[in-house]
């Protein structure tokens, strides 16, 4: 596996069954109700009172099931199924890779086109940002020096080259957006594994505020139209990821949700929404950062434009999201207090 910060090659083989173990009851039953078995309330009644967990699931037999006073369709069902979740295999993000998936995932979204730019259009939430802001100048100051020390990025396929840009553009939305929200609690990681009930995979930017996930960002060469497709999965999991971590406060469980995700090839920047009703995107609009030879000898000021837009709008993203984080976060200790 290469070393790059954008590196997105998974060698690890993930099933189902993995991803079951970790349930706990509820979610467990959560999962089979969202599967279609036909059970009914007594069958998950028994489940439920066995205290059966995700990773004591595969170990259940007929003969228990019987004992425990299933009949006998149901446990046929749930012998079968359980074969099925060790058998299926989950598709890692990088696997993604061609424009017939696309399509697929754009018609399950009701996007009516084949496109990206039939996608939803949404207006980023845009941040002011001072132009004496130290840290926007901190990161205007790596910009021009990497950029001075490569012999050239324009038509680059060298996706860690790219990488390098956009870690620095991440890096000051992040201490900007704390700053701002007075928020400690947003960091990011590299190379973070996600992993959902369909797709999995290391991301190469996951942000996150407390313990959500709260924005994945994806670095590509090139080939925008695949960056989306692959963030769009990446994001698909990482909102179960956020699903799972409220299953247990059963207040958090009708919240309306939503993620953002950011397709970037360093010069040309995409940001995406994830919601409960569907897919948005930027797709129609240009943000772009000038990282040229050129703008570095005779246009600075270009360069110093497109990274202070795309950081607005980052921290402005962010901003919005990390709201609905200290939002579940106060609704949850209100709710430990009560239950005290």
């Amino acid at each position: 596996m290469s070393s790059s910060v954008c590196s997105n090659e998974e060698k690890i083989t993930r099933t189902m069954g993995d991803v079951i173990k970790e349930y706990d009851t509820e979610e467990l039953i959560d999962y089979l109700q969202r599967s279609n078995l036909k059970l009914d309330d007594d069958d998950f009644a028994i489940l439920r009172k066995q205290k059966i967990t995700g990773r004591n699931f595969f170990k259940l037999t007929e003969e228990k099931l019987e004992r425990w006073g299933m009949l006998g369709g149901p446990i046929t069902t749930i012998v079968e199924f359980i074969e099925e979740l060790t058998e299926t295999k989950l598709r890692s993000f990088s696997s993604y890779k061609t424009l017939d998936k696309l399509k697929e995932v754009l018609r399950k979204y009701k996007v009516n086109g084949e496109k990206i730019t039939c996608i939803k259009q949404f207006n980023p939430v845009y941040e002011e940002i001072g132009d004496d802001d130290k840290v926007l100048k901190r990161c205007m100051k790596e910009v021009i020096l990497r950029l001075s020390n490569l012999e050239t990025i324009q038509d680059s396929t060298n996706e860690a080259t790219r990488c390098v840009f956009i870690t620095s553009i991440l890096n000051a939305s992040i201490a900007i957006t704390r700053k701002f929200t007075n928020n400690e609690k947003i960091y990011i990681a590299y190379q973070d594994d996600v992993s959902g009930e369909d797709s999995f995979g290391r991301v190469d930017y996951s942000i996150k505020g407390y313990e959500d996930l709260v924005c994945i960002a994806e670095g590509k060469p090139g080939n925008v139209e695949i960056g989306y497709l692959q963030n769009i999965k990446q994001l698909e999991s990482a909102s179960h990821m956020n699903k799972r971590k409220r299953t247990a406060d059963q207040a958090f469980q009708n919240d309306d949700d939503y993620l953002y995700g950011i397709v970037s090839t360093a010069t040309e920047w995409h940001f995406i929404k994830l919601t409960t009703e569907g897919l948005y995107s930027t797709s129609k609009s240009e943000y772009r950062i000038n990282l040229s030879k050129t703008a570095l000898k005779e246009d600075l000021e270009s360069i110093r434009k497109g990274v202070k837009t795309v950081i607005s709008i980052i921290v402005g993203l962010l901003k919005d999201r990390i709201a609905m984080c200290d939002e579940h976060e106060i609704k949850k200790r209100r709710i430990q207090k009560s239950n005290k």
